[in-house]
């Protein structure tokens, strides 16, 4: 490190962090302004900042040769740690450890002004490891859970970081103080911008799977979308054709929802609709499909099930809605469907099975609701069951 000298490389490492940082605020300041910011977005903020005023602090000092303060670069090297700590632990939504590592931040800042420089090393470098480890392993587990590369991006710098630090103050004896407070500097740049960049890609990755649900997926019951039952039945589909297999499809359709959303209000038919979801993924096989296709409309498909099965499912459905009704301002509001079932045999055009379905369900409804009707495909019968 003696023969590095502060002209030679202070300015490229000014340079890169500060460009880093004008993209990562200009980012923050977009995201910021969104409906639905990103998890951890306000503490990363946060941390950017502190590191950044830190590091062009310390870096100007150096270029200027001024003496350096071993115990305030400590401090602020501890603290925007515990500050990573912090967002790493909001943006995985865990809570844990944090306000025990609060006070060892505290407490840690307080003793490098009062403790003798072989202590105030110590301390720096136990307390930024231990944060940085925690870090890495708070942005490895929401990587792994999410299938997020930007957080696996995160955790291996930070783990890389703390073991270096380790290191570094490993190889130090009594006199190198200075110039472990330099290598400490090139690695915590060098941890800053691997973070920034990990957490901006974190951030793409993550809008860029909720636009793949939005496009799938309805954002009310979490239940697939019409898309996203094309997309979920194209292997299932084939599969029946190739083997002559039977395929059911159940209509459900709430009945009189306009009217609960008149007299209780859009939030109660909201609920309504949530708990029919809830109860249609309850009740249905794993190897099903639920979609909701139209306002208060959903589509079930049922692989390898004829069509004596599917209206036995269909009445059970049917039942489960009818007994649970919900609680709005101290008034039960009773819930009922009409449900119609379609079936087919080998090879099967989609839109044809759910035409069919609710051909069936009209039928129930002009019977009276609250009813199972059921429609046959090659060839087409119609029954009726009214309770």
């Amino acid at each position: 490190m003696q023969h590095i000298q502060p002209e030679n490389w202070i300015i490229l490492y000014f340079g890169l962090i500060f460009a880093v940082a004008c993209v990562q605020m200009v980012v923050v300041y977009t995201l910021t302004n969104a409906s639905n910011p990103p998890l951890g977005l306000g503490l990363y903020t946060v941390y950017f900042m502190a590191t950044l005023l830190g590091l062009i602090a310390f870096a100007l000092q150096y270029s200027l040769r001024a003496p350096l303060r071993l115990d305030v670069s400590s401090a602020s090297s501890i603290f925007y740690s515990y500050l990573l700590l912090a967002a790493a632990g909001q943006r995985a939504e865990i809570k844990m450890g944090r306000t025990v590592f609060g006070i060892i931040c505290a407490v840690a800042c307080v003793s490098v002004f009062i403790a003798e420089p072989e202590d105030i090393l110590k301390v720096q470098v136990t307390v930024a490891a231990v944060f940085f480890i925690y870090a890495a392993l708070l942005s490895g587990w929401r990587g792994w859970t999410n299938s997020n590369i930007g957080d696996g991006i995160m955790a291996v710098a930070l783990m890389m970081t703390a073991s270096t630090l380790v290191l570094l103050y490993l190889q130090q004896t009594e006199a190198d103080y200075t110039q472990f407070q330099t290598a400490s500097f090139v690695l915590y740049s060098s941890a800053y911008v691997v973070v920034a960049i990990g957490f901006l890609a974190s951030v793409l990755i993550e809008n860029q799977q909720k636009l793949s649900h939005i496009s799938t997926q309805d954002p009310l019951t979490r239940l697939l979308n019409r898309h996203g039952l094309e997309q979920a039945l194209h292997v299932t589909l084939a599969q029946a054709a190739r083997q002559q297999l039977p395929t059911a499809a159940i209509m459900v359709d709430i009945d009189h929802f306009k009217e609960i959303n008149d007299n209780f209000g859009n939030k109660a038919g909201d609920q309504v609709l949530r708990q029919v979801a809830q109860t249609l993924q309850r009740i249905s096989r794993a190897s099903d499909i639920v979609a909701r296709v139209g306002g208060e409309e959903y589509l079930v498909i049922l692989p390898a099930t004829d069509l004596d099965d599917a209206r036995t499912l269909a009445e059970r459905i049917r039942l489960d809605i009818a007994e649970c009704a919900l609680l709005v301002s101290q008034q039960q509001i009773t819930i009922t469907a009409s449900l119609g079932v379609a079936g087919a045999l080998g090879a099967v055009e989609l839109n044809r099975l759910s035409s069919e379905a609710e051909r069936a369900m009209h039928l129930a409804k002009r019977g009276g609701r609250n009813q199972v009707a059921s429609v046959e495909n090659k060839p087409i019968l119609y029954s009726t069951h009214v309770d």
